[in-house]
């Protein structure tokens, strides 16, 4: 469904993106983990079209263009940013609406409105409130929802737990799991290894831009330079520095 080819993202004169090669199949949760500044977000904002790029990004078998994120959105690519990206000064309804942009569905678009406000209770509870007045586990439900109101057939989730509450950010990830059998593909940014690989079928580590490892959740579970980086393992593998 999704394929990168020597992916290469500047910020000016700084490549923060190095090469990568990157493949996820339909129906997959394929994570990308890593340190704070290693291309994680970097290279999910390329994908959603918000980044100019060098490479090939290829979805569907079409091929991507920098920055051309409504295109792309229209393609089915829908992203859930870091910091959630919700608007503060809208209502949780207006949120929830905004997902249905470029929808021309209007009967099917209701019904899945239906459906967000009956799987996140609370966003049907606070639909008049502002959504700065959402908790930030609940504000992350309300990004999630207005991003599955565009019928993604590929979701991109940016850092979802950070600064959750370990209760909330084990809520999101049984949500993320749930997705994989509503046939949902996702990509998934998480310094959160361990929780990561516990829904994750695939993986791949980067590291100051660049994969470094690559391969089953499993297989990068028992994998020593993760294990060392990021699950506090001791196993043989010399430290990476």
């Amino acid at each position: 469904m999704l394929s990168l080819r020597g992916l290469e993202v500047f910020y000016g004169p700084i490549r923060a993106v190095r090469g990568v090669d990157l493949d996820v199949q339909a129906g997959e949760i394929v994570a990308l983990i890593g340190a704070n500044g290693a291309g994680k977000s970097t290279t999910v904002r390329a994908i959603a079209g918000l980044l100019p790029f060098r490479g090939e990004i290829r979805f569907d078998g079409r091929t991507l263009q920098p920055n051309a994120a409504e295109r792309n959105l229209r393609a089915g690519i829908a992203l859930v940013p870091e910091g959630r990206g919700i608007l503060g000064r809208m209502t949780v309804e207006e949120n929830l609406l905004m997902g249905l942009y470029g929808r021309s569905d209007r009967a099917e678009a209701a019904t899945d409105m239906a459906r967000m406000r009956e799987r996140f209770p609370i966003l049907r509870a606070r639909a008049d409130a502002l959504a700065s007045q959402l908790s930030g586990g609940e504000q992350q439900m309300l990004a999630i929802a207005r991003a599955l109101l565009s019928r993604p057939r590929l979701l991109l989730l940016d850092e979802p737990s950070l600064g959750l509450a370990p209760k909330m950010s084990d809520l999101v990830f049984r949500l993320i799991s749930s997705l994989r059998d509503e046939g949902v593909t996702v990509l998934l940014v998480e310094q959160k290894a361990r929780q990561t690989l516990r829904v994750a079928d695939r993986a791949y580590l980067l590291e100051t831009g660049r994969v470094v490892t690559s391969g089953t959740a499993a297989e990068l579970s028992d994998d020593s330079l993760i294990s060392e980086t990021f699950l506090g393992g001791t196993t043989g593998r010399a430290q990476h520095g």
